[in-house]
């Protein structure tokens, strides 16, 4: 029981995690269009998001299996 309290906990974090990724990288591409140099940061948060989102698929899964509405 602990354990599913534990990966809700985290779920909800990468959640938060994955927002703060989006916007990072909705920024980056402001900035790319404007002809300043942020293609490496911007690569590095697209990254980040798609382990992000494999993360959050993983997590989901679990609690879905143990029976939580995980959303």
């Amino acid at each position: 029981m602990e354990r599913l309290k534990l990966l809700q906990r985290k779920l909800h974090v990468v959640k938060k995690q994955k927002e703060l990724l989006m916007l990072e990288e909705a920024k980056l591409i402001r900035v790319a269009r404007q002809k300043k140099v942020a293609a490496k940061k911007l690569a590095k948060v697209k990254k980040e998001k798609v382990a992000l989102a494999l993360e959050e698929a993983r997590l989901v899964r679990v609690l879905k299996q143990n029976g939580y509405p995980a959303v």
